[in-house]
């Protein structure tokens, strides 16, 4: 007897505590990423020697998109929104992020405080529905100050670049919360156990997030690291010339984030990284890094 190729996967949520917080990492999906433009200042030998020792794949990236929604038990918080399905400029393999948070048993409407690490669109757009109504109805917005001036600055709409696209989509992404929004300075603490690093570079203003309860921590960085192997290995490399609001900054804001977690034990979250992107990040006897992925189990 013949049957159909069912072509589904798993439900795109893990969950896990850190302390008395429950956590649950949200796939919305994932960016095929050329290696064009990509660490532009690596060495192509050492490049192609890494693909090889990590049986990476030749022609591309995959990078997952890895929301989280975290529940303090007072809040339930959501990093980063995804991409959403009001574009398809990075492909269509991306705005599963409610459904799957829906499949975890979270409801949108109960998220109350969307923490933004930056702008761009994989990270913001999906904060509203294809209508352009919010995706999360009764949560208040956080941002930078320095990142809602870059992505919501109207200026940008005249280039000729991809500021233009990227401005007019951030700002229909933020349109329904500007009167529940939040701006602060990276260094903040926003609530009790959360707190904010600033690791600008790819964009202007962008931060990570420390939350942490019963004396564990676990840092979200949003894009300040983008691969598994060459980003630990080589923080020094720059992710994108082109992207990049600050290439030179942003390899030390890796560093910086690298040496944090390391040095102080903090779980290590990045938003691009294999699925659901959770692990530890450890110092290498000759000061690079390495990231060791937590296995993904059924046991919470």
């Amino acid at each position: 007897m013949s049957a159909d190729f069912l072509r589904t996967q798993n439900a795109g949520w893990y969950r896990f505590r850190v302390g008395g917080f429950e956590c649950t990492a949200i796939w919305d999906g994932y960016i095929h990423h050329g290696y064009e433009g990509i660490f532009p200042n690596a060495d192509p030998a050492e490049m192609a020697r890494l693909k090889a020792e990590h049986n990476l794949p030749e022609d591309h990236i995959p990078m997952d998109l890895n929301p989280v929604v975290v529940n303090t038990g007072e809040h339930l918080f959501l990093i980063d929104a995804g991409m959403g399905r009001t574009s398809v400029m990075f492909g269509d393999t991306m705005g599963r992020l409610t459904d799957n948070m829906r499949a975890a048993g979270i409801a949108p409407e109960d998220i109350d405080a969307v923490l933004m690490t930056h702008l761009h669109p994989d990270h913001a757009f999906g904060l509203i529905d294809p209508d352009g109504s919010a995706a999360f109805p009764n949560a208040r917005l956080f941002c930078t100050e320095a990142d809602w001036a870059e992505w919501t600055d109207e200026r940008n709409l005249q280039r000729n670049d991809f500021r233009a696209p990227w401005t007019e989509g951030a700002l229909a992404a933020v349109a329904p919360y500007r009167a529940r929004l939040t701006l602060f300075r990276p260094g903040d603490t926003l609530f009790p156990g959360v707190s904010t690093v600033c690791v600008a570079g790819h964009a202007a203003g962008m931060c990570a997030y420390i939350f942490e309860s019963e004396g564990q921590k676990v840092v979200f960085t949003g894009d300040v690291a983008h691969h598994q192997i060459y980003d630990p290995l080589h923080p020094e490399w720059f992710f994108h010339m082109d992207y990049d609001t600050d290439p030179q900054q942003g390899a030390a804001a890796k560093a910086a984030i690298f040496s944090k977690a390391a040095d102080d034990g903090i779980r290590f979250h990045g938003y691009h990284f294999p699925y659901p992107g959770l692990g530890d990040i450890a110092r290498a006897p000759d000061g690079t890094y390495r990231f060791h992925p937590q296995p993904v189990n059924p046991r919470l």
